[in-house]
């Protein structure tokens, strides 16, 4: 076998089994990054939306109920070069005995494989860190980095 094959086989080995092991759920976390990055100079906006069906029903060590709450997340990225780009985010949670409330603030910087090297897939690495008020999250603030493939 020669080596690009090895090599080959080796990274899209380790970015299948990657995913074994990762989780990217929980009340506010509702996307899976693409390879590609926003291009350079351009800003994306989303809002993502998500709906507790069946959550906590009462205060737990300090965190409000989850119970039918409403999670709104507003995501701002804006595209730095052909191969890196930084994300922002502002969690929001809503419910009818508690009302609208400001969860926390997130950063996410991210850089991809610039496809002049030619890998035979696409992968990136962001480092999300923020923080979040107590009365949602046991940590207030969080360090995350996860691979994308």
């Amino acid at each position: 076998m020669s080596n690009c094959i090895l090599n080959r086989t080796i990274v899209v080995s380790l970015c299948l089994l990657s995913g074994l092991f990762l989780n990217a759920q929980d009340n506010y976390e509702i996307q899976v990054y693409p390879y590609e990055t926003v291009k350079p100079g351009m800003t994306m906006v989303e809002l993502h939306n998500n709906f507790t069906i069946s959550g906590s029903k009462k205060i737990q060590d300090g965190m409000l109920p989850t119970q039918h709450a409403w999670h709104e997340t507003i995501e701002i990225t804006q595209g730095l070069t052909p191969w890196a780009e930084v994300g922002f985010y502002i969690f929001t949670a809503a419910s009818t005995q508690y009302g609208y409330q400001w969860v926390g603030d997130h950063i996410r910087p991210r850089v991809r494989v610039p496809e002049e090297w030619k890998w035979p897939v696409g992968v990136s690495l962001s480092t999300e860190f923020g923080y979040q008020r107590a009365a949602f999250s046991p940590d207030t603030w969080d360090l995350r980095d996860s691979p994308d493939h």
